[in-house]
């Protein structure tokens, strides 16, 4: 048998170099799948992501205003000290 043919006589080899081309493939298309999530899925769901947070951080911003608002009208003014 030459190196790099199947060995069609040995039913194990046969196996086995099925197993290998399936695990070939795998690899090949983990690698096609990789791409397509760096290339096509992530920069739209980075797009996304950065609006959200955006969105995200201009409501905390205006939260935090009323929060100080209402913190401000509770809050008893310091007493004055006295003058002698």
């Amino acid at each position: 048998m030459a190196l790099g043919l199947p060995n069609t006589t040995n039913p194990r080899a046969l196996t086995m170099d099925k197993f290998e081309e399936i695990g070939r493939r795998i690899d090949a298309e983990m690698e096609r799948l990789r791409r397509y999530v760096d290339e096509e899925i992530a920069p739209e769901t980075e797009r996304r992501t950065a609006s959200f947070l955006r969105d995200v951080s201009g409501k905390l911003d205006e939260f935090a205003t009323k929060l100080e608002g209402r913190m401000s009208r509770r809050t008893p003014p310091p007493p004055e000290d006295p003058k002698p």
